[in-house]
């Protein structure tokens, strides 16, 4: 109990009162701890990264540790060895519009259905279940839509307004925006390769096909309208052709 009862003092008293949270209220509703924690915070080299599930942030993060400690890095290390928002002091928050701030999304429909072959198909296949796409999309619709970053909308994820970010690269044009972050970052254009991390690619580019019809492709325009909207991504389906990732290119 004590543990639930100190979860609920950081989500709604302990987090929200920090400097940062106090001059970029979350709003989001996606608990304030899960989304506070996906914030990459370097004030030596002067980035801020708000880092979104199934968008490619294992990628991202690995490159930035490799900036940082010049040594390869696991992912799962990587996304905890940088400061979240809550841990800034006053005077660092006061500093934080001369850092570099950035986030990399992904097309709705290719980051939905990425998130339910790894995080919903994958477990009912161990456990000898079977839970359609368009049930997970259902559960969604019922109320969990915000239940689980991997599948939150982007938008509900952000630490601060999307028209204040720096840069808002995506996963489909990673193969630019990664080495545009980096020179940022640098100060000159890297001179090192992309390095993309495929541990949880799980081919969704490749399947919108076999996984969308018009019911299913409808309730992700309606849960994810504010993604849409926010990334200015197209409501049509995308085909396969327009998704780089996920075939051996950074963002899988």
């Amino acid at each position: 109990m004590n543990r639930a009862f100190n979860k609920i003092i950081r989500n709604r008293i302990t987090i929200p009162l920090t400097p940062f949270y106090r001059q970029f209220p979350y709003k989001g509703k996606v608990s304030i701890n899960s989304a506070d924690s996906r914030g990459c915070v370097d004030t030596e080299l002067g980035f801020f990264y708000n880092r979104i599930p199934k968008a490619a942030n294992s990628t991202v993060v690995t490159n930035l540790a490799r900036l940082k400690f010049d040594r390869e890095i696991p992912p799962k290390t990587a996304k905890k060895m940088f400061r979240t928002p809550s841990a800034l002091y006053a005077k660092e928050v006061s500093q934080f519009s001369s850092l570099f701030t950035f986030t990399v999304v992904r097309n709705p429909y290719t980051r939905t259905l990425s998130a339910y072959l790894d995080k919903v198909e994958r477990r009912a296949l161990k456990n000898n279940k079977e839970t359609s796409f368009r049930d997970f999309l259902q559960s969604l619709e019922d109320g969990e839509l915000y239940s689980n970053a991997h599948w939150a909308p982007q938008s509900a994820l952000l630490l601060m307004p999307a028209d204040q970010f720096d840069f808002i690269g995506k996963v489909e044009t990673l193969e630019t925006d990664l080495p545009f972050i980096k020179e940022k970052i640098q100060g000159k254009c890297p001179e090192e390769p992309i390095r993309s991390i495929l541990s949880n690619a799980t081919g969704a580019s490749r399947k919108l096909q076999a996984y969308y019809d018009d019911q299913t492709a409808e309730m992700v325009r309606n849960l994810y309208r504010s993604d849409f909207e926010t990334f200015a991504y197209p409501e049509q389906l995308p085909l396969p052709a327009d998704n780089p990732s996920e075939t051996g290119k950074p963002g899988s």
